[in-house]
């Protein structure tokens, strides 16, 4: 029996399926460790077990402890390098320029000097992140010198500032095995996640395309960046433009129910398809992309807590046939602070166009009331400080 270890924050939601998805796998005896960030206590933890043969996870934060603490005991799995080179953002850059893959411009600033000079060349408005941020939380679009000043003292080590996008945003996910993608899937963004981020009452979604004829460059260039990239067997995520390349990459299933929506769309288990690649290395493939699927995630304008939702006994009459999964907003729960909302819906057809159109009636239908009327954001030093709480959905907050 093989003894492998997950690790996760908490053993809930997403976690747990992908816990119970190794648990299933032949000749696995699961060993789970919650509640941890470093690489010493993932040592300490493995060998308090007794022996592992192999530490995994799902989560981004825990990506690099995770490598460190397989390296230190010389297991057989994921190395350092290949997850700094992909979570770091300016060595993924540099990594596919060399391939020939454009990159929006950026710039490592360390100081507000530096800002100044970075925004003195392109111009308002610009992106800034930490250079190991994960996720939209952590990424700030800058308008005015202010909030240049502001952002580089906020945040603790180096920025990476980088042109601010026009345009279409999508992500191009992977199945990976010895470094080959062996099938993919792209998904598009409405609005783009940060503007998602800034506007609170906006329903944000995202749809997984069936026919991909569209997004043939963008799938050509996906492909070439995950060979460039060398993460052996992994499932990888990457967002990006179709005019201005890649931006950001993860090696780990997509979040806001990107990954499950990849299940949806080639009817397989999502949960032990990224099993059997991180602990087995293997993929049950080919696949076929049967359905095009969408989901909304679901927030209007307020704050307190949720009182009153319309319109969910319309949309699941209508929508009965096409909704495959959803989260409903639940009555006296604490208005989400991020851009995953209250709830999702999300539904599949083998019609990109039947998704799209029951995606528009969701957000002409639903309307969520709340107990206060202002409706604001969290401010950046709270967004650097809880970007692993706020990153979680609302759905699966457990206290």
């Amino acid at each position: 029996m093989r003894r492998i270890m997950f690790v996760c924050r908490a053993l809930t939601g997403e976690a747990l399926r992908c816990a119970n998805a190794i648990q299933d796998l032949d000749d696995v005896t699961l060993l789970t460790v919650e509640g941890v960030d470093h690489a010493r206590q993932l040592i300490d933890a493995a060998r308090a077990h007794g022996s592992v043969d192999r530490i995994v996870t799902a989560q981004e934060t825990l990506l690099a402890p995770v490598a460190e603490a397989n390296e230190a005991l010389n297991l057989d799995a994921m190395r350092s390098e290949v997850v700094t080179r992909t979570l770091d953002k300016a060595k993924l850059k540099s990594i596919l320029e060399r391939a020939g893959l454009k990159t929006p411009r950026d710039r490592v600033i360390a100081t507000v000097d530096d800002a100044r000079r970075f925004v003195n060349e392109i111009g308002f408005p610009i992106v800034m992140k930490p250079m190991n941020g994960s996720g939209a939380i952590t990424t700030f679009r800058i308008t005015t010198d202010e909030e240049l000043t502001s952002i580089v003292k906020l945040i603790d080590g180096p920025v990476i500032a980088q042109a601010y996008i026009h345009g279409q945003e999508l992500c191009f996910d992977t199945v990976t095995i010895d470094d080959e993608p062996q099938c993919y899937a792209v998904c598009c963004y409405d609005p783009p996640i940060i503007e998602a981020v800034e506007d609170p009452q906006k329903q944000w979604r995202c749809i997984m395309p069936r026919e991909l004829d569209a997004f043939e460059d963008f799938i050509r260039d996906g492909l070439k960046a995950v060979r460039a990239l060398e993460v052996g067997s992994a499932v990888t995520h990457m967002e990006g433009f179709i005019d201005s390349g890649f931006i950001d990459a993860t090696l780990r299933p997509a979040g806001a129910r990107i990954g499950p929506m990849f299940g949806w769309a080639f009817d397989v288990d999502p949960y032990r398809l990224w099993a059997r690649v991180v602990v087995d290395g293997a993929f049950d493939g080919p696949l076929e992309r049967k359905y095009a699927v969408g989901t909304i995630f679901l927030r209007g304008a307020g704050s307190g807590y949720v009182e009153v939702v319309d319109g969910l006994e319309e949309i699941q009459q209508q929508l009965d046939r096409v909704i495959v999964e959803a989260r409903f907003p639940k009555i006296g729960v604490a208005k989400s602070a991020t851009y995953t909302g209250d709830g999702f819906i999300t539904v599949r057809h083998a019609d990109t166009a039947v998704v799209q159109n029951a995606l528009d009636l969701i957000e002409r239908t639903i309307r969520i009331t709340y107990t206060g009327a202002d409706t604001q954001q969290p401010n950046w030093g709270h967004r650097l400080q809880h970007f692993k709480d706020l990153n979680r959905p609302a759905w699966e907050n457990t206290t």
